[in-house]
């Protein structure tokens, strides 16, 4: 890619020049001095076309004939200025002058007494903005209407030759020329004198080579245009293309103005427009393209204001006449190098990354950018080259070409990887196929567990509701009877003690109401959390010592194991974040429930230690509470924790309690972020246990995400 790149770099220059002016006219043509330019050593064959360049007579606010000049009519404003230059910023009789005016431009030519007779032509270029033309003497040319205001003038900007015959050892050229219609008037571009077919070989010339670009330049426009219309994801390809489009009318209204020959009748103001919009549009769609090809390294805090101001001046240009806008081009031209500037700094950058295409798009915008600093100094008359962005552009759009080929090929190459992975893949399907009908068989099965899982929940709804209207229904049955044995005074000695029970049963009431009541708001959520960070092992052993004195006084071995002293590798640093009033409040259910179900003389025995998450490899503390009491079931384990479930030795334990302790401590747990569970064997006592989380860091996720959250409700 890089050879073709360097072979595409030699075509631009080979391009740029031949469409350039000889070097040879430039650096060794005589040059005129006062009015009077002597060509007599000058060889029209060997020595090519030679500008006719140097001080020209100059008779401003005055329009005069040759018939006029020769009797003498302008002497009294005859002064000499420099061909090419504008008129504004000249001075004439200490007065600065604007682009506005008109003038009579007059030189004499000298040639060698042997060219008498030769075929020669003139090069008529660019002309501000109407002239007319003698030739010793004779009209041989115009363009426009020349006046002295801008009712009377038209404007018209057509280059063209003009040819004639040497007639002597002088040559009189004599030009009026009037502006009232942009900023800048005069001879701006120089005008070349040459042999007739040599100047006719050169417009032929230029003719050719900008029908080449406005060729290419809408057929790449064109191209793109399509690329976007196929796959409309690709915006870059829709600004690219009416970029191409966009220099190619630049190119077709400017130069050769190829654009007025294949319509004469294009009006100079329509042709001006499109010759300035065609710039600031053109530069618009640049700026979207490197957009969207690197939208990373553009950021859209420059792209946005740069993408306005360009769309400001687009309707500027676009509402107002030549003679307004004209006059903001050298701002806007200074404001076009300052976007280039940063475009490039966007290649750079993109370069720097690595991105797709980066390396062609820094050396193209390269060469575009020298071209359109070369532009901008030939139209405000700092260099005499000529126009180049187009050729600038032209080889942005070759770049372009081979970064899409590029691009192409490497798009078929995945295309190829994709096919091939593709046959492998269907090499495999069978296997894939049975693979997916063990995985649908798991999910089958797991289905069918689930069911199960549902049955049994619904059995344990059933049972949770009987179970409620038992508990609920027994003390009321209750005090109902109590209190009709006192109202019929059936038993009038014991009436206190059926006031005392009826008392004890609304207690009861009172609790499985208010644990119901508790249960009911963790469901909403409605739990209000304190947490804070502490470490669990201290914690655990204060409220061991805590209740010690209280367990102990009733004849039970109370005992506390730390498991976790000794750690090493930071772990004595992990805090967990609880609510040590909730907390507390686990510990104590489970830790009077061991008593209850233990003998007087057994023993309960706290241990704290820590273990890991075996999915996820969390840190986590575990506290157990081991009894030597009655056991549990195996029947009953899966459901010590549902609500109001009682195991057999519960039922025969008249202290035993609602069944929802357990429950609750369930709820609190989980809303740490734990887990609580129970190993038991009947005649070997239980082992209940539950889990919270660990951090070293204080602000871990666990904290901030879930009980922080948790914490804040009312």
């Amino acid at each position: 890619m890089r050879k073709l790149t360097v072979w595409l770099c030699l075509f631009i220059v080979v391009l740029s020049l031949c469409a350039a002016p000889s070097a040879r006219a430039q650096t060794s043509a005589p040059a005129a001095v006062r009015g009077v330019l002597d060509l007599s050593s000058w060889h029209w064959e060997q020595d090519g076309l030679v500008a006719l360049n140097g001080e020209w007579e100059w008779y401003w606010s005055r329009l005069l004939t040759p018939a006029e000049l020769a009797a003498g009519t302008g002497g009294d404003a005859l002064s000499y200025t420099r061909v090419p230059q504008v008129w504004q910023g000249q001075t004439y009789q200490e007065s600065k002058l604007s682009g506005d005016g008109y003038a009579t431009y007059r030189l004499v030519i000298r040639t060698a007494d042997a060219d008498t007779g030769k075929d020669v032509a003139l090069y008529m270029p660019s002309v501000a903005t109407a002239y007319k033309l003698w030739i010793d003497g004779k009209e041989a040319a115009a363009s426009g209407t020349v006046g002295t205001n801008r009712e009377t003038m038209t404007p018209t900007n057509v280059p063209k030759p003009v040819f004639f015959h040497l007639g002597g050892g002088e040559t009189e050229i004599v030009i009026q020329v009037s502006n009232f219609v942009q900023r800048k008037g005069g001879l701006w571009e120089p005008i070349r004198m040459g042999s007739a077919d040599a100047v006719a070989f050169r417009r032929e010339l230029s003719n050719a080579f900008e029908l080449l670009i406005v060729g290419s330049l809408f057929t790449m426009g064109l191209y793109h245009l399509g690329l976007f219309v196929a796959r409309r994801k690709d915006r870059a390809s829709l600004y690219f293309g009416c970029l191409c489009l966009a220099i190619g009318v630049r190119t077709a209204v400017t130069g050769q103005t190829l654009a007025v020959r294949f319509a004469p009748g294009l009006p100079w103001e329509w042709q001006t427009h499109l010759e300035y919009l065609s710039v600031s549009l053109g530069v618009l769609m640049f700026v979207l393209y490197v957009a969207a090809r690197y939208p990373v390294e553009m950021r859209p805090v420059l792209r946005r204001p740069i993408v306005a101001i360009l769309l400001l001046y687009s309707c500027f240009i676009a509402f107002t006449p030549a003679r307004i806008y004209t006059h903001s081009m050298l701002a806007f031209q200074l404001a076009i190098l300052a976007i280039f500037a940063y475009i490039g700094c966007v290649f750079v950058l993109a370069f720097v990354r690595k991105r797709e295409g980066a390396f062609l798009n820094l050396l193209a915008m390269s060469v575009f950018f020298v071209t359109a600093l070369n532009d901008t100094l030939f139209y405000n008359q700092v260099l005499s080259t000529g126009d180049s962005v187009q050729f600038g552009m032209m080889f942005y759009v070759l770049m372009q070409a081979v970064d899409l080929s590029h691009r192409f090929s490497k798009s078929f190459a995945h295309v190829e990887k994709l096919s091939s992975e593709l046959q492998r893949w269907n090499e495999s399907l069978e296997g894939k196929v049975r693979e997916r009908t063990e995985a649908l068989e798991m999910t089958n099965a797991s289905l069918h567990e689930a069911n199960r899982e549902l049955v049994k929940m619904e059995q344990s709804r059933r049972h949770l509701l009987s179970n409620i209207s038992h508990e609920l229904g027994t003390p009321l049955t209750l005090i109902q009877g109590y209190i009709k044995a006192v109202l019929d005074r059936v038993d009038e000695p014991n009436r206190d003690r059926y006031l005392q029970l009826s008392y004890d049963k609304t207690l009861i009431l009172n609790r499985i109401i208010g644990d119901l009541f508790e249960l009911s708001k963790f469901e909403a959520g409605k739990i209000r959390f304190d947490c804070q960070f502490v470490h669990p092992a201290s914690f655990v052993r204060a409220l061991y010592e805590k209740y010690e004195w209280t367990v102990k006084q009733d004849g039970y071995t109370f005992e506390f194991i730390d498991l976790t002293a000794g750690l090493s590798d930071g772990q004595d640093e992990e805090v967990a974040w609880i609510d040590v009033v909730r907390i507390e409040q686990v510990f104590v259910n489970l830790l009077f429930n061991a008593r209850k179900f233990t003998p007087a003389d057994g023993t309960i025995q706290i241990s704290v230690d820590r273990i890991r998450h075996p999915d996820n490899g969390q840190s986590a503390i575990r506290v157990c509470l081991r009894d030597t009491g009655f056991g549990i079931d195996e029947e009953d384990l899966p459901f010590v924790f549902d609500r109001f479930y009682r195991g057999k030795n519960s039922r025969k334990n008249r202290s035993a309690g609602t069944g929802l302790g357990l429950a609750i401590c369930k709820e609190i747990i989980e809303h740490h972020g734990g887990t609580i569970g129970v190993n038991s064997r009947v005649g070997s006592g239980s082992t209940f246990f539950f889990t919270l989380p660990l951090s070293s860091d204080p602000l871990h996720p666990f904290a901030e995400g879930v009980f922080r959250e948790e914490g804040s409700k009312g």
